[in-house]
């Protein structure tokens, strides 16, 4: 053997096992930091429903009866519906038959080792409404989700009457392609045993609440059990194919053009303290959809409907009551008419047409 081939072999050889020795050590790594969590609950009780699309399984709850309402929790490493466990019951005690879905790669639904796409959940959407709706169905989306609310209801306002959205993006922010090094991001989460690692890194207790706390704008609201629950969501088997698309913005979404079509009543919600989508882009949303109602919440954080539930279900309800004639009266301590984040006793007729001001939610 020659030396220049026997260097090449040694190299070979070294690299080898630099490469095996890393996959042992993150394998060894997950053992110790990866956790059972036990299959997750459902968070917001009702009917528990399974829908079967391209060979997998979405989950489902229906509660409420009347006009129907479909609620899209928002995109991250641990989401899922427990994120409307605070919006159900309110809006079905205001007449709806209100739907949750986990979105698929999440929650309690399949989550297979797909290449997800933006396109993918637009479409389970639409066939999700057409299939178990069966029906016209008002859209209700948060952040991410909210941007695939805003595609969905686009194309075919009839379907879908009204949309709710809270701090949405795809106007601004996750709207661009994924470049190179977002496709190699997402590869490296996919991969065995080290993108198990990085994964385990990412959705650790003191990552989620981290995460969680800045999230809201109180952080008394991220409790052990809201922290618990995220936590749970993920480390479920295939946790991390969903979020790995996320992550390597793979599921990002352009919908200046859609929100432009929207014809249908719309209702945009933000927090004031949001940090994941500034306030300051409601403004680029208000451009495209000027026919669009506003509600901010302050103090809040990105999720007014989690943070400040009672306020936020009040301003939703009275709106799609506008919007879709719900079949039961909204609470009379819900004061539809009054701005989400106006005191208790503001007058029936204090709610303006520009975005609601500073005030305490």
């Amino acid at each position: 053997m020659s030396a220049t081939r026997g260097k090449t072999v040694r190299t070979a050889a070294l690299a080898g096992a630099a490469a095996a020795g890393a996959a042992a050590g993150a394998a060894a790594l997950n053992r110790r930091v990866a956790q059972p969590a036990g299959s997750l609950p459902n968070p917001i009780g009702g009917e528990e429903g399974s829908y079967p699309w391209q060979g997998y399984q979405v989950a489902y709850t229906r509660r409420g009866a009347g006009p129907a309402v479909l609620l899209v929790h928002s995109v991250h490493a641990a989401a899922w519906s427990f994120e409307w466990r605070k919006n159900v019951d309110a809006l079905a005690a205001a007449g709806h038959t209100v739907y949750t879905l986990d979105l698929l790669g999440f929650g309690r639904s399949d989550r297979p080792p797909l290449g997800y796409t933006a396109r993918l959940y637009v479409s389970l959407l639409l066939d999700f409404v057409r299939d178990v709706v069966a029906g016209s169905c008002a859209l209700v989306g948060s952040s991410l989700g909210g941007a695939f609310v805003v595609a969905a209801a686009a194309r075919d306002p009839e379907r879908f009457p009204a949309v709710v959205l809270c701090t949405p993006v795809g106007v601004t922010r996750l709207s661009s392609p994924p470049t190179a090094v977002n496709d190699a991001t997402a590869a490296s989460i996919r991969a065995p045993f080290v993108g198990e690692a990085l994964f385990n890194a990412l959705v650790s207790r003191p990552s989620m609440s981290l995460f969680l706390r800045a999230t809201y704008a109180d952080d008394a609201k991220c409790t052990p059990d809201v922290v618990d629950a995220y936590w749970q969501s993920a480390h479920q088997p295939g946790a991390r194919f969903g979020p790995a698309a996320f992550v390597g913005m793979q599921l990002n979404l352009n919908v200046r053009d859609a929100a432009r079509r929207l014809a249908q009543p719309v209702l945009i919600t933000w927090g004031r303290q949001s940090k994941e989508v500034p306030e300051s882009e409601l403004e680029a949303y208000r451009a495209l959809v000027p026919h669009a109602e506003v509600a901010v919440f302050d103090p809040c954080g990105s999720l007014p409907h989690d943070e400040h539930a009672d306020r936020w279900n009040a301003a939703a309800g009275a709106f799609l009551q506008r919007a879709l004639g719900s079949t039961a009266a909204v609470a009379a301590d819900a004061r539809p008419d009054a701005p989400a984040d106006a005191p208790a006793d503001a007058p029936a007729d204090a709610r303006p047409a520009a975005p609601v001001e500073a005030g305490a939610a």
